[in-house]
């Protein structure tokens, strides 16, 4: 499949924003949706957004390294929590006016970009194909091992919440919109690492009944 190929100029933009998400992660780091969940999401969303053929592809990379920046500014961790996608929309705001890096983009790139950000919790908003190939990204990296790994993470030993969000990443599975994240969770085998330890979680609670 042949790759994007971005202009000069782009690739300084999403050098320069990856260089300051990755410098805003490491002054506050957050478990489980952290600089390392990013670089996947973007990974995942420059596969989905060639497989989809994605109408700006420069615009889908830019909304994975900007998609959960508010996740540092949050009260409180969940991932199922919309908090952080106001707080991200909001801070990208800022960003659009303070940092003269991102002249670059005219007010509909930008407008775009806000609303994919702002929306990648929310499954009807498919004004862009930006937002909707954000989301199916975002939604792959609660999958496979990486997935299992972050549940950890966000919940440690909140034993009530891990078990709920085995059920969030089941309905994540069927809320994927695009073909192309459906097909690469089925090549992966992204479910199987999820079902294998939610089955040890299950059979860790079973007791000998007593009479």
């Amino acid at each position: 499949m042949r790759e994007f190929i971005c202009n000069e100029a782009q690739q300084k933009l999403l050098d320069h924003v990856k260089l300051r998400v990755k410098q805003l992660f490491a002054k506050t780091p957050v478990p489980a949706h952290g600089f390392d969940h990013i670089c996947r999401v973007v990974a995942w969303v420059r596969q989905i957004a060639r497989g989809e053929k994605a109408k700006h592809p420069f615009l889908c990379e830019l909304a994975g390294w900007l998609h959960d920046i508010g996740r540092t500014k949050e009260k409180v961790l969940s991932g199922s929590n919309h908090e952080h996608h106001e707080l991200s929309y909001q801070m990208l705001l800022e960003w659009f006016k303070n940092d003269r890096e991102f002249d670059l983009l005219i007010r509909a790139e930008k407008i775009e970009l806000l609303y994919a950000v702002r929306y990648h919790w929310n499954c009807t908003a498919r004004k862009y194909d930006t937002a909707w190939i954000l989301r199916d990204a975002d939604k792959l990296d609660g999958f496979g091992a990486a997935g299992v790994k972050r549940a950890r993470e966000a919940f440690g030993r909140n034993e009530e919440a891990y078990n709920q969000n085995f059920r969030y990443q089941y309905s994540n599975y069927l809320q994927l919109e695009t073909k192309y994240a459906i097909l690469l969770t089925k090549r992966r085998k992204l479910l199987e690492p999820l079902e294998q330890a939610h089955n040890q979680y299950l059979l860790s609670k079973i007791e000998p009944i007593k009479l």
